[in-house]
């Protein structure tokens, strides 16, 4: 077996097909939960499990399964992902009863976060740093592409062969994916991928120096392999997070002053501060202190959960804003909702070429800025906007998302010691989901706020009102993360080196000039 570094194209194709079944998986069921009602006999409110369970499990489970590719190689927690990602697939489509359906949901939720939490972990191991934008880039395209086609090709499944045929097409995908990633990257550890220099700035343009100068890794994964798991904090975390997600996405259905809410938001505080005491304790914790102090990881991952706030914000109402306000059909909407991903797909690995050239803070900051004006665009639309103007707002929030995704994962991966990207991706992956949930929680319970009330019973004049200004908010939200990205972790910058090869190490700023002293 090869060795995952020396056949970069071939791991970025495996971890794109669990990257793209992984998003699949998430937009697959959506449109069929009408179906999954109606067959199993229970009411929305109990249907939407079938989509929550999914959501919970990979937010619990992202940073156990970061660790544990850290700890026992990424390569083999990444293609067991794709087994246990089948398996709950074929659970999902044999499942008779909702309770049934939900914990093969939870299942299937698993296997993908074994591979969200190692993917990029293992793109980054395979390239170097001078090419690690433009890997990241092609990934993240492979992600937009399952999520953009999930519900087209779910309604369709649906519509012809019944909902359980919407999980059975993962099937075939899962088994070629794990023989795949069984053949390829089975071996393979982001212990390989080049270091960082101490002190260089992720967000400066990659040069490659040569690698005899390179200073020692910091950390190795022989260390990372003898350091026991941390078997608390991830029993802790997983609850924690699950008991505190519930309460907010939750909260505007049952009341946030319920006992339910109150209740699991109480839970989730002490499990928390649990987990906290046991990171304290551990000597090889769950999540590094020092990894959560690296400036250019911090800010990306503030920047990532207020980009994924912000766009899920719309993406939540503008289905009912569409059919409702506008009076367009189901079919019409989701053409028009295809528009955002689509640009987003096109540009993502544009974006991670750019910042492979000139650093990854510019088109950051210029995407964030860009998903602003989207959003505010939006907001001014009008209460009968001519299509094109709707397009156009919704291109612009897609420019903005996929100039600033590449680079923003490309600072984060880069900023992380190679002993420690499983966690680095996992955290990347948290952020994301987690920043998905509260966006729809959050646009929720503004919209009610506004005057809205439920989205779906909402009439045209005060769903018009509340989604104003529900995208104002998320907008600014947008706007707040351009700042987040715009700040400098270095005050210099360095000198670019000569040569080039993986193996080398970056110091070089965000200006470009050399470094002082």
């Amino acid at each position: 077996m090869s060795s995952p570094a020396t056949r970069p194209y071939a791991v970025l194709g495996v971890v794109a097909v669990g990257t793209w079944m992984s998003a699949l998986g998430s937009s697959l069921i959506n449109v069929a939960v009408p179906l999954v009602r109606r067959d199993l006999g229970v009411d929305i409110g109990a249907a939407s499990w079938v989509l929550a369970a999914y959501s919970l499990s990979v937010s619990a489970l992202l940073l156990p399964f970061g660790r544990l590719g850290d700890r026992h190689g990424k390569g083999r927690v990444y293609a067991a992902g794709f087994g246990v990602f089948g398996v709950g697939s074929a659970l999902s489509a044999l499942a008779p009863t909702l309770a049934s359906l939900v914990a093969a949901r939870a299942l299937q939720g698993a296997g993908a976060a074994m591979l969200m939490a190692n993917g990029p972990a293992l793109t980054t191991a395979a390239f170097p740093p001078a090419q690690r934008g433009r890997a990241l880039g092609l990934q993240a395209t492979a992600t937009y592409l399952g999520l953009s086609l999930g519900p087209s090709i779910g309604g369709w499944l649906a519509q012809r062969a019944g909902w359980h045929a919407a999980f059975w097409i993962n099937l075939p995908i899962a088994v070629l994916g794990g023989l795949l990633a069984r053949s390829l990257v089975w071996g393979g550890s982001a212990g390989a991928t080049p270091g960082i220099a101490r002190g260089a700035d992720p967000a400066a343009p990659a040069a490659a120096t040569d690698p005899a100068s390179a200073p020692p890794a910091r950390g190795a994964p022989p260390a990372a392999r003898g350091r026991p798991f941390p078997w608390a904090s991830a029993l802790l975390f997983g609850p924690a997070i699950t008991a505190l997600l519930v309460a907010v996405t939750r909260g505007q259905r049952w009341g946030f002053q319920s006992p339910r809410v109150i209740g699991l938001l109480a839970l989730g505080a002490v499990l928390a501060a649990a987990f906290v005491r046991a990171e304290r304790r551990s000597p090889a914790p769950l999540i590094s202190s020092a990894l959560l102090l690296q400036p250019a990881l911090g800010r990306g991952l503030v920047a990532a959960f207020l980009q994924y706030a912000a766009v899920y914000m719309m993406l939540f109402l503008l289905p009912f804003y569409l059919q409702g306000r506008l009076a367009m059909s189901a079919a019409d909407a989701g053409l028009v909702m295809t528009v955002q991903p689509a640009v987003m797909a096109v540009l993502t690995a544009t974006s991670g070429w750019l910042s492979d050239r000139i650093g990854t803070r510019a088109p950051a900051v210029a995407g964030m800025a860009a998903l602003a004006l989207g959003l505010a665009s939006l907001a001014m639309l009008g209460p009968r906007p001519e299509r094109a103007s709707l397009l156009a707002a919704l291109a612009l929030v897609g420019v903005g998302s996929g100039l600033f995704t590449s680079p923003n994962n490309s600072r984060i991966m880069g900023a992380a010691p190679r002993d420690q990207q499983g966690t680095a991706a996992g955290l990347l992956a948290e952020a994301r989901n987690v920043g998905m949930l509260c966006g729809v929680a959050v646009s929720g319970a503004m919209f009610a706020a506004l005057g809205g009330g439920q989205p779906s019973e909402a009439g045209s004049g005060a769903l018009g009102a509340a989604f104003q200004g529900t995208m104002l908010a998320a907008s600014a939200l947008a706007a707040l993360g351009a700042g987040v990205s715009a700040a400098r972790t270095t005050p210099g910058s360095a000198r670019p080196g000569a040569g080039s090869g993986r193996g080398s190490a970056v110091v070089r700023g965000e200006a470009g000039g050399p470094v002082p002293g």
